[in-house]
């Protein structure tokens, strides 16, 4: 099978195997395992092969791009690309900073060139290529990403694969993130979870802790598929948040604006009584 039947394949099974429940997953599991097989690495927020996500990480930035003057419609030569397909993207609170992330595959790495990466605007369109090729590694949990500075906001532009310029990439803004700076946390690393899989924790730290992990999952239900009920709910200002505990597992849990991103948030590292956690959600500086 080729890689880009294997991207395929992989997007395909993700899509169709969508749990009826979202939340909870089982976490503390899947961290044992990733534990084991990554001494350094972060535990698991949800089953790997389950969902699409492009949750996205601090990813540094490459040399600067600069940004082509497009034409008026994409030229034919725009419709296939060389270099690896990605996944998603993240958008800053800004709007002028996109980070996007490779693809993902079983028991491959990606040989980067970001010197050949490119960025095209026009005027409802931001058109984009990640160059490289996928490589056998030692890790496929390791995240490969590119950000982009934009001169302008990104706006309501649809983001497209340059090689893949059918597909629907999965797009999130850091506008629906708390505003965990504010609150003395800094973002440290992402990961993807499983071999090969497309699930992207993003891992924040402060001193004294905790330290959190963040997940944004691409909501496609089945249609008879429904949120797990929450143990109770916080409302911070116009958000409402989901709080769940199972077997002492404290996680939350809310939506974007438009209901098509599901985020989850678990504390990693010592506990935390549920009365904390709960302070902890409320004292965020929610958008």
């Amino acid at each position: 099978m080729s890689d880009e039947e294997q991207v395929i394949d992989l997007l395909e099974r993700a899509v169709a195997e969508v749990p009826p429940a979202l939340l909870p997953a089982p976490h503390a599991q899947i961290r044992r395992r990733v534990r084991r097989r990554r001494a350094a690495g972060w535990g698991a927020a949800v089953a790997a092969a389950l969902l699409i996500v492009a949750g996205f990480a601090v990813a540094r930035p490459e040399p600067g791009v600069e940004l082509q003057e497009p034409a008026a419609s994409p030229a034919p030569s725009m419709q296939v690309a060389p270099g690896v397909p990605w996944i998603g993207a993240r958008i800053d609170r800004t709007g002028t900073r996109i980070t996007v992330f490779a693809a993902p595959l079983l028991g491959k790495c990606i040989d980067r060139d970001p010197a050949r990466d490119e960025l095209v605007l026009d005027d409802d369109r931001a058109w984009i290529l990640l160059d490289g090729v996928y490589t056998g590694c030692g890790d496929d949990t390791q995240v490969a990403a590119r950000t982009f500075e934009l001169p302008q906001a990104i706006g309501d532009r649809f983001l497209v694969d340059r090689r893949s310029p059918s597909g629907q990439p999965f797009v999130f803004s850091d506008k629906d993130l708390p505003d965990l700076a504010a609150g003395g946390w800094s973002e440290v690393q992402s990961v993807w979870l499983g071999s090969g899989a497309a699930v992207l924790e993003l891992v924040f730290t402060r001193a004294g802790g905790p330290d959190l992990v963040i997940s944004p999952i691409r909501w496609q239900p089945e249609p008879d598929g429904r949120i797990a009920p929450p143990d109770h709910t916080l409302q911070v200002g116009n958000r409402r948040i989901d709080v769940y505990d199972r077997a002492g597992s404290l996680a939350a849990g809310w939506w974007s604006p438009n209901q098509d991103v599901r985020f989850t948030l678990e504390v990693s590292g010592g506990p935390i009584g549920k009365s904390e956690f709960d302070a902890m959600l409320r004292g965020m500086t929610w958008a």
